[in-house]
This record gives C-alpha cells, structure tokens and sequence, in this order.
C-alpha cells in the first residue's frame, strides 16, 4: 500500500495507485498522465518518494518528478525567450535555479554589483573603449582574481554563475556571460558572438545601432573582439579566424556579429550537456541537450 495524504484528490489517488504496476504500458500512460498534472501532483510524488520502501516505486517516482520539474525549467526558459529576453541575468538565473533552487536571483545581482562597481570607481570621463576593456579586465582577473578553470574544465559546477562568482573560476562560457553582465551594467556596447560552443564578446562602435545594422556593417564597426576565457585578451577578427580553423569550424558572416540572449542561454544548456557527457552520464546530457533544443525552436 502506497503512502497517500488522506486528501489527495481522487484522480492523483487513482494515478498513484497503478504506479507500481508491472505492465509497462499500464506505467507509461499513468505516467503521461501524472506529467499532463505537472506541478499539482509533486506534493503527493514527493511524499511517495520520501517514504515509500519498494526500491522500483522509488525509482519510478523519482523519474516522473524529474520530467515535471524539467517541464516546467523547459516553459520557464520559452517564456522567458518570448517575453523578457532583454533581461540576460534572469534567463541565467533560471537555469541556476533549476539546479540550485535557494540560490536567488538577488544573490547574483549583488554579487555582480559588487564587482561593477569596484570598475565604475577606476572609470572616468572621455576613455577609450581599450582603456574600458583594460579597467575591467583589471579589476576582473587581478583585483577579484577570476581565472579559467582549466584543471576541472569539464566540472558541471563550472556552468553555474554563483559558483562561478564564489570560487573565481568557470568555463569559458559562465566567464564570458559574467564578463558581459558586468559590461551591460556599465551600458557598454559590448556583446557577445555567434561562435558555436564558445563565448567571445566584441566591443562594437557606440554609433551603430545593431538592431538596424547588417552583417557587414555590424563588422565594420567592431572595435576588437575579447576573449573572457583568456583574461580579457584582445583579440582581432583575423584572430577570430585563425581560432575558427584551430577548432574546425567554417568561416560563416554571423559568427561575427552579436547573438541573442536566447541563444546565450542555449550555449550555457549545452555546456551543461557537455560537462554531463565527459561524466558518462546520458540521461542528463539527453535532458539538457533537449532543453536547449527546445528553446532554439520556440
């Protein structure tokens, strides 16, 4: 007999009751059912999963309650991308928080304030965007000593921004996205690229407007380009290229040429995946590599 509250509605009762079932047909449709539910059924899985004793029952239980949560993480991110995709701390908080629910949103924003304005005291009026970049790789890698973790490159903790910014390392995606976060805050027309897999920004010239710009235009006005991962190093768009050739990627226009929030947050899903697979473990690469799918499609 399966661990019910005396108040569970009838439905989830009636659900929760086949979910031991041994035919695996019976299981699959009570589990779609439980996932159409969505969050409403978690109270009474949850409860399940903490007090029931048959190793299966558990097992099963776990899995649906994986799949709610990551269905609802999954409209969580779509929403998000519809509706306030400006807003690129709260799409990487969301995938913080999917994994690290007590860590808030306004734990990242002070933290990232923090080193903000410890720039904007060095910064004065009439600097160049290199003096800018200079400050900030400064005070990023020098004062507060951010640095590339290169030893436990693969580490799935590494994909995650309050780790990132109580430890000083990550990957080059989660030092890129710090690195840009803090650029927004100063409102510098620094932005991120299109490269796959990687996160290069690019400091464009203040007088072109990129939503109206195109391909070419938008590489004209690119000052430089910065490479997070290597400390802020400077780079130009025929070093841009010879890396491309180095990691066997194609020369293509729009790998030079700002990316959408969205697609930030896709990169930082699929970094997650990746650090998942060098674990061996498929089940979370599969999860998050959907995720990520998902949201390039919506």
């Amino acid at each position: 007999m399966l661990p019910l509250k005396k108040n569970t509605p009838k439905k989830i009762k009636a659900l929760l009751q086949l979910i031991d079932d041994p035919d695996e047909i019976v299981y699959s449709e009570v589990k779609q059912q439980l996932l159409l539910l969505g969050p409403v059924a978690l109270p009474y899985l949850e409860q399940i999963w903490n007090e029931a004793l048959n190793s299966a029952i558990v097992q099963r239980v776990e899995e649906i309650i994986e799949d709610i949560k990551l269905n609802e993480f999954t409209k969580e991110l779509i929403q998000w991308k519809n509706h306030n995709q400006d807003d690129l701390l709260y799409g990487v908080w969301l995938v913080n928080h999917f994994q690290y629910p007590e860590i808030s949103l306004e734990h990242l924003n002070t933290k990232i304030e923090q080193i903000r304005k410890d720039i904007w005291i060095e910064f004065a009026e009439d600097l160049t965007a290199l003096e800018e970049v200079l400050i900030i790789n400064h005070i990023l890698y020098e004062v507060h000593q951010f640095n590339p973790n290169i030893a436990h490159y693969y580490a799935v903790q590494n994909n995650y921004l309050h780790h990132v910014l109580e430890t000083k390392k990550g990957n080059n995606i989660t030092l890129g996205i710090l690195y840009l976060l803090i650029a927004q805050k100063l409102e510098l027309p620094i932005y991120a690229i299109n490269i796959p897999d990687y996160l290069i920004l690019c400091y464009i010239n203040d007088d072109c407007n990129i939503y109206d710009a195109n391909f070419h235009s938008l590489q004209e006005a690119t000052l430089f380009y910065i490479n997070p991962f290597s400390k802020g190093t400077l780079l130009q768009e025929q070093d841009i290229k010879e890396f491309l050739a180095q990691i066997n990627k194609q020369d293509k226009i729009n790998y030079f040429v700002p990316c959408t929030h969205s697609e930030i947050v896709e990169k930082l899903l699929l970094s997650i995946a990746s650090s998942y697979a060098q674990q061996g473990n498929v089940t979370m690469y599969s999860r998050y590599k959907s995720i990520a799918q998902k949201l390039r499609e919506t």
